[in-house]
């Protein structure tokens, strides 16, 4: 009899090294699936597979989808500056979106049964996997061990290590996902809400004590919302960058470099899709560097109102990508409102990195409404030839009439 076949989402860590052995144990030919959103670096594609074949995968794909997160995921996020709860740039929970899909795409073309992920019931990439396994191939059966069984860190290094199979302490203390956008850091400490993880924990970006004692200035050109170019203050691009680069080499380059200087780090607390409140570590220099340059130019080009209606619809845009509502269509709708306030935010910001500050030192635009008030005669703190004096007391005049009338009519004030 045919066996059946299942693609595994396969990363190399505990979780999915624990399904790959009980999938085959279970009579399943197991087809693995790494999907390459960033986490991937030198010699590190070459161990997942070694590790997939190990474990007695029958088949390994690698799918490198960097370029498509950044293009449909990365550039809505900086153009909606979305932080989830101000603070966190959804470092992983996005990029499931896109690992998913591609999961669908491997399953399509080996003709298998079911697919497989390693997450558990306890977050939200569960729900982010399902939802789009379910809307791209809703004939394929979803398998996912981890969250069925409720298997804790422990039970699972356990079975594989009674089977022979090596299990890293890091691994087994750490839940560690990493990404282009960001990575993303679980443990002991972030079950709760008091401790702060400890200096091993961290993959990549230095704590503020080790950071170099002379930052580094950069300038950070934007068209339409869109960084298109990343060089020193005198005007050389930045390592990974430049002509010819990758479309995301920018961010990736960013990730480095700010993480030398102590720039990204945080801990994330929020609810969860799930309704439970969570609280995990991140690790993101180049979206928070990016999106501090990217406000920072909107401030300057975009009217009051645009900024505050962005501000509303950004979040809400931001909040659905991390909770995984992809497919409905009011995301089109978000996309193209995005588009369309980015037409003239164009220009470049100065930005320091210096110990574990990101300090924005100024912006140029050639669309600046600070320049365009100048040319009125506009001066902030220096009065004005767009208007007299005397007008000036009139608008003063109308503009506390409604608190004065309020106050006459007996509103309490506090």
């Amino acid at each position: 009899m045919t066996k059946r076949k299942i693609v595994l989402a396969f990363s190399g860590g505990l979780d999915t090294s624990y399904a790959l052995v009980a999938f085959r144990e279970a009579g399943w030919d197991v087809v693995t699936a790494n999907i390459d959103t960033g986490g991937l670096h030198s010699g590190e594609g070459e161990a997942v597979r070694a590790r997939a074949e190990e474990l007695g995968a029958v088949e390994h794909h690698v799918v490198d989808a960097r370029s498509e997160l950044y293009d449909r995921v990365v550039t809505y996020a900086i153009k909606a500056n979305y932080l989830r709860n101000g603070a966190y740039p959804s470092c992983v929970g996005a990029e499931r979106l896109i690992q998913a899909e591609k999961v669908v795409e491997v399953a399509l073309q080996v003709g298998a049964d079911a697919v497989a992920h390693g997450s558990t019931g306890a977050g939200a990439d569960h729900v982010r996997y399902d939802a789009v396994i379910r809307a791209l191939a809703p004939q394929l059966e979803i398998v996912t061990p981890i969250r069925d069984e409720r298997l804790t860190r422990e039970e699972e290094t356990d079975f594989l290590r009674a089977r022979g199979y090596a299990v890293s302490e890091k691994v087994k203390k750490y839940s560690i996902n990493e990404g282009l956008i960001g990575t993303s850091i679980g443990g002991e400490e972030t079950y709760g809400s008091w401790e702060y993880l400890p200096e091993d924990a961290w993959t990549y970006t230095k704590p503020i004590s080790a950071a170099p004692d002379q930052g580094v200035e950069l300038l950070l050109t934007f068209h339409q919302g869109a960084v298109v170019e990343a060089t020193t203050a005198g005007g050389v691009p930045i390592e990974g960058t430049g002509p010819g680069a990758a479309n995301f080499a920018i961010l990736q380059a960013l990730n480095t470099l700010g993480g030398e200087h102590g720039v990204g780090r945080g801990i994330h607390m929020g609810s969860t899709m799930v309704g439970n409140l969570a609280r995990v570590g991140f690790e993101a220099p180049g979206m928070l560097i990016l999106i501090a340059a990217h406000r920072e130019l909107e401030k300057l080009v975009l009217s009051n109102r645009q900024q505050a209606t962005k501000a509303t619809l950004g979040n809400t845009y931001g909040d659905l990508l991390h909770e995984a509502v992809y497919f409905d269509p009011i995301m089109d709708d978000f996309r193209a409102f995005l588009d369309s306030s980015q037409r003239r935010v164009d220009g470049t910001v100065r930005v320091l990195l210096h110990k574990g500050n990101v300090v924005l030192l100024g912006s140029k635009s050639p669309y600046s409404l600070l320049d365009a008030a100048t040319r009125q005669g506009v001066v902030y703190g220096h009065g004005s030839s767009a208007w007299t004096g005397e007008q000036a007391r009139a608008f003063a005049h109308m503009y506390a009439m409604p608190g004065s009338i309020a106050r006459l009519a007996g509103h309490p004030t506090d």
